[in-house]
C-alpha cells in the first residue's frame, strides 16, 4: 500500500527499529564497531541506525527573453533523512530510509535482499537502478545535483524486482519495475483503468583497466517503459539545482519510451573524467513518435592527492578516503571540479518549451573528514526554446553543508 503521510511513514520506521532490535536482543553477544555510526552484531544478526542531512543556500539570477528579469536567495533544507540497515545473515540483507522535508516524510530506499552467494543479489523494493550518476549516492557525487541528465530521464527511486551478478570488474542487472512507493495509485472509474506504470530494464559495466592508480568503466543501460492508466511521461530539466523553475519541459506527453543509456568513467591517480549520453525514443499521446537526447561531461582534481573510489563490483563510486582528515590533525580535502550539460528536446514539436538546454557548472568542496563535506558550486544555464520569448538565462550559486553517518 502506497502513502505521503509523515505518520505512517514514521510509524513504519520505528516498527522496524523496533523489531530488529527485538530480534537482536535474542542472540548471545553483542558487539560493536563503527561505520560512520555504531554498528551492532549479534551472532548473525547486524544494525545499524544511517542518515544525512544536506542545508544549502541558492542565490538565483534569473534572465527571461521576455518578460521581467528577478532574482531570488534562499537558505533551505535540501534532504534529512532517517533509516536503518542491515544483515540477518550472510545471505540475507535489510534497508530502510525516510526524507523528512518541509514538515513532511517520504520513503528513499527500501529494500529487502537476498544473496544466494557473493556474486548473485536478488533485490525488491523501492530504489534506484540504471545511470552512473544516479545510483552514486549524493553523498559521494562530485557537484550537489546531479544535473539535467537525470532530470530528463527520470531515473528515481521506483518499486522494483531485480537480480544482479558480478565478477571482478563487471556487472549485470535485469529488472522490472513500477511507480515510486510514495506515488499515489492510478484512478478507477467504473470498470476501467488502474494500473500504473510498468518497465523492463537493465544493465552492464566492465572496467577493462583497474590498478592502484587507474581505472576505466563503461557501461550500458537500456528501459522500456509504459505509463499504463497513469499520466503521461514528462521529459523537463533544472538549472542544474533543485531550487527554481523548469524552463525547457515537455509536459505530461508520453504514453511510453525506450531509453538507452552510455557510461564513461575514466580515473588516473587525484584526475577523473566521467561522462553519460542517453537516447529517448518517445510514443506521444497524439500518436507520433518523437526522440530526445542528453550528455554531461565532467572533470574532477582532488588537490590533496585523494582519488575517487570507483567499486567495480557495484559499478557506481563509493566514498573517498581522505589521506589527511582534520580529525587526525591534517587539513582534510579538497577538489575542484567542473562539468557539461546538454539536453535537446528540440525534436518534439507542438510544445513552446520543449527546446535545449545547456549549462556550464564549476564545483568547490572540502572534506574535513569522510563523513562531512562543504561545497560550493556555480552553474551558468541556457534555456533555449522555439517559441519566441522563450528564451532564459539562469545564474545559480549555491552553498552545501554535509554530513551523514
Amino acid at each position: 500500500m502506497k502513502t505521503k503521510t509523515s505518520l505512517i511513514c514514521g510509524s513504519a520506521l520505528a516498527a522496524l527499529v523496533t523489531l530488529a532490535a527485538a530480534s537482536g536482543a535474542q542472540a548471545q553477544e553483542t558487539t560493536t564497531t563503527w561505520k560512520g555510526a555504531p554498528q551492532f552484531a549479534n551472532d548473525s544478526f547486524t544494525f545499524k541506525v544511517r542518515g544525512r542531512a544536506y542545508i544549502d543556500a541558492v542565490n538565483q539570477e534569473v534572465d527571461r527573453e521576455v518578460g521581467n528579469d528577478f532574482s531570488s536567495q534562499v537558505t533551505r533544507t535540501r534532504t534529512v533523512r532517517l533509516g536503518v540497515e542491515g544483515t540477518w545473515n550472510q545471505n540475507w540483507a535489510y534497508k530502510a530510509e525516510v526524507q523528512v522535508v518541509g514538515g513532511s516524510a517520504a520513503w528513499e530506499d527500501l529494500i529487502l535482499e537476498y544473496k544466494p552467494n557473493d556474486s548473485t543479489s536478488i533485490m525488491v523494493g523501492n530504489y534506484k537502478t540504471l545511470s552512473l550518476e544516479n545510483l552514486t549516492s549524493s553523498r559521494y557525487t562530485t557537484f550537489m545535483e546531479r544535473g539535467a541528465y537525470n532530470d530528463v530521464l527520470g531515473v528515481g527511486r521506483v518499486m522494483t524486482v531485480a537480480a544482479k551478478v558480478n565478477g571482478e570488474n563487471w556487472t549485470g542487472l535485469a529488472g522490472v519495475s513500477g511507480d515510486s512507493i510514495n506515488s499515489g495509485d492510478p484512478a478507477v472509474v467504473g470498470n476501467d483503468g488502474g494500473s500504473e506504470q510498468v518497465a523492463l530494464l537493465g544493465r552492464v559495466t566492465w572496467a577493462p583497466i583497474v590498478t592502484d592508480t587507474t581505472k576505466l568503466h563503461l557501461g550500458l543501460w537500456a528501459r522500456k517503459r509504459d505509463r499504463g492508466d497513469q499520466a503521461g511521461f514528462s521529459y523537463g530539466v533544472r538549472n542544474n539545482t533543485n531550487y527554481g523553475s523548469q524552463f525547457v519541459t515537455s509536459g505530461a506527453i508520453g504514453t511510453g519510451d525506450t531509453q538507452i543509456g552510455l557510461e564513461a568513467a575514466w580515473l588516473a591517480g587525484p584526475f577523473s573524467l566521467q561522462g553519460e549520453f542517453a537516447n529517448i525514443e518517445i510514443d506521444r499521446t497524439n500518436g507520433l513518435e518523437q526522440s530526445a537526447t542528453a550528455y554531461y561531461v565532467a572533470a574532477s582534481w582532488y588537490v590533496t592527492g585523494e582519488k575517487r573510489n570507483l567499486e567495480v563490483k557495484k559499478g557506481e563510486f563509493g566514498r573517498t578516503k581522505i589521506l589527511s582528515p582534520m580529525t587526525a590533525g591534517g587539513p582534510g580535502a579538497i577538489e575542484l571540479a567542473v562539468r557539461y550539460d546538454s539536453t535537446d528536446l528540440t525534436d518534439i514539436t507542438g510544445v513552446a518549451t520543449a527546446g535545449e538546454y545547456t549549462a556550464w557548472t564549476a564545483g568547490a568542496t572540502w572534506y574535513p573528514f569522510p563523513y562531512v563535506r562543504f561545497m560550493a558550486n556555480y552553474t551558468m544555464s541556457e534555456n533555449d526554446n522555439a517559441a519566441v520569448g522563450a528564451d532564459v538565462d539562469v545564474d545559480t550559486l549555491q552553498f552545501r553543508a554535509q554530513f551523514d553517518f
